[in-house]
């Protein structure tokens, strides 16, 4: 049996090793396997396609995929890491039928290149801080599944987007396109699971409730081949595997591969290997697995350490995320552990004029809305430019408020932390709020501050993503930079971020665990959704009366929009999120 049992320390669902292998047979796992060349070069043959790989080289082996390592210099040093996709199935479904690529063959000087190798040195940043971690200690587990978690997200996220060209499988760098990954994952599953068998569109369709031509499209569109064509390839996989390890015929293998004739399996195979199968029977040298010299753990560690991002380097993670198409949020509905999620981003606010302190008395209602944490005044700026019977005025208006206002002197008690960047759009509210959730808010300010009305009175980005925050109530329990998960006992909440404004985000959003009449509320804000944008559009009026305040303030407010659903036992939901978008989901019953 070519069939290679991994055996794990610890109950780890990965096992990592440096390797010198000089050469070895045809053989394959249950487990994804991925080879980050540390030095040296070797050869790589994955079914029909030959990898030549050197220093710095990264590949994917999917599971279950027939491969082999030959031709390796005398220095080769490769870190190795063996994945058990199967423990993460419930929160990715069909992830063991995912086809993961990163290669790329055209190496031209183009920005989609350039895309690619970002988010390849992503990758091997967090291949290496996972194997760091696991050579230091085995042991801490918790460390070790934080490391592998984020490891597999950036593969889910990132990677499964594939093209076929020239027989040969390379990383889709302009995205999957208009697609249903799940469903996608779902046919893939079907034929490999089935391909002995005779398949057909209309069988596809049955499983996914989708019409076969557009099966034919979805199929064409994302791999680069023809249904049959794509079906033929698969079959040829299993086909390759009894040439290489069993004594069947060709006939034989024609027929357990599910080829309608012996001929036709020699036409297919021939056209992706370049020879027929008895040729490549022939040609078939079987060899045991040896090795080079001793590898130096220490000397593999430090080669290791090189491709750990540099703290400068780090924004490139931000536009790895920004330069995503599609993102995959995988949801357990009864897991409940996290951080409270109000008091992980409570609305502080600080009154430093007496200009805010009228604006308060006239937004009152508005404020309340959003439910605030607290309310600072700064005594010390209001006592300078006022007298005490004004003072005490004050302080007897803001009591009889009914908001939680609190009087401190800046530097005291509660010192007043520096604002971000501009925020003219809710995307970019919600991008600084979670970089400094403790963070003061103006009451008014100009698009450079931190504010949640203009001078004007109108509502401001940070006043819509606080009014998404004061419709929530729950536990944190999942969040990435384009993403954050909350749940109470009524419902689940999703917010989705998509940071850059040149290109769409696709998100799908996979809930396990859950039954019965679901209600979904989306709520989305555009970059049009704004007042400094629609201010833009309206060439800045000087001062807009009431009625257009009115209309200004209810295009801030997004869109609306519901949908129910009559759940069996899991919920797929997917949403195209504009460039520099910001979109609230709540699904409840």
């Amino acid at each position: 049996m070519l069939l290679e049992n991994i055996e794990y320390p610890n109950s780890l669902p990965f096992y990592i090793s440096f390797s010198n292998v000089a050469e070895e047979d045809f053989h394959y796992h249950n487990e994804l396997e991925m080879l980050l060349v540390l030095r040296g070069t070797t050869k790589c043959k994955i079914h029909n396609v030959l990898y030549t790989l050197s220093e710095g080289d990264v590949l994917i082996i999917d599971t279950l995929d027939m491969h082999r390592i030959f031709d390796s210099s005398p220095d080769i040093l490769i870190l190795d890491t063996y994945i058990d996709l199967s423990v993460y199935d419930e929160l990715y479904p069909n992830i063991e039928y995912m086809i993961f690529a990163c290669e790329d063959y055209s190496k031209a000087s183009s920005l989609k290149y350039q895309d690619l190798q970002k988010k390849v040195s992503i990758l091997k940043n967090h291949i290496a801080k996972t194997a760091l971690a696991y050579m230091n200690d085995r042991d801490d587990v918790p460390i070790l599944m934080d490391c592998m978690n984020d490891l597999i997200f950036t593969l889910v996220n990132q990677f499964q987007g594939f093209l076929i060209e020239d027989n040969k499988f390379k990383a889709d760098t302009g995205g999957p396109g208009d697609i249903d990954l799940s469903r996608l994952y779902t046919i893939i599953k079907y034929i490999y699971l089935n391909y002995n068998k005779k398949i057909t569109l209309e069988d596809l369709a049955d499983i996914v409730y989708l019409n076969p031509y557009y099966i034919s499209h979805l199929i064409k569109n994302t791999s680069g081949l023809s249904f049959h064509n794509f079906l033929s390839y698969v079959r040829l996989e299993y086909a390759e595997k009894h040439l290489v390890e069993s004594q069947l015929t060709l006939t034989q293998i024609s027929e357990s591969c599910g080829f309608s004739s012996p001929s036709y399996f020699n036409k297919c195979f021939k056209n992706w290997y370049g020879m027929t199968p008895s040729q490549y029977r022939a040609r078939l040298n079987p060899c045991e697995r040896r090795f080079h010299g001793p590898v130096s753990k220490e000397t593999a560690i430090s080669l290791l350490r090189s491709y750990l991002m540099k703290r400068h380097e780090r924004g490139d993670s931000d536009l790895l995320s920004m330069s995503s198409h599609h993102i995959f949020i995988p949801i357990k509905a009864n897991f409940r552990s996290g951080k409270a999620f109000r008091k992980a981003f409570p609305l502080k606010i600080r009154l430093s004029s007496f200009e805010e302190i009228l604006m308060l008395s006239y937004q009152k209602d508005n404020i309340k809305m959003l439910d605030p944490h607290s309310i600072f005044l700064d005594y010390k700026a209001i006592k300078e430019k006022h007298s005490s019977e004004e003072v005490l005025s004050i302080l007897s208006m803001l009591q009889s408020s009914g908001l939680p206002v609190q009087v401190t002197e800046t530097g005291t008690d509660h010192p007043i932390k520096e604002t971000t960047s501009d925020a003219n759009t809710v995307c970019s509210a919600y991008a600084n709020i979670m970089k400094n959730p403790d963070q003061y808010l103006s009451l008014s300010g100009t698009a450079a501050s931190a504010a949640l009305f203009t001078p004007e009175g109108l509502l401001t980005p940070y006043y819509s993503v606080y009014s998404v925050f004061s419709q929530i109530n729950g536990t944190i329990t999942g969040q990435r930079d384009q993403y954050m998960i909350i749940k109470s006992d009524e419902a689940i909440y999703v917010l989705i971020v998509q940071k850059d404004k040149e290109s769409k985000l696709k998100a799908h959003i996979n809930i396990k665990d859950i039954k019965g009449k679901k209600i979904v509320i989306e709520k989305c804000f555009t970059q049009g959704h704004s007042c400094y944008e629609t201010l833009k559009t309206l060439d800045y009026p000087t001062i807009p009366d009431l009625p257009l305040k009115n209309c200004i303030n209810a295009i801030s407010a997004g869109t609306v929009r519901l949908t129910s659903f009559d759940v069996k036992e899991s919920l797929d939901l997917n949403f195209e999120l504009e460039p520099g978008a910001f979109t609230f989901i709540e699904i409840r019953s």
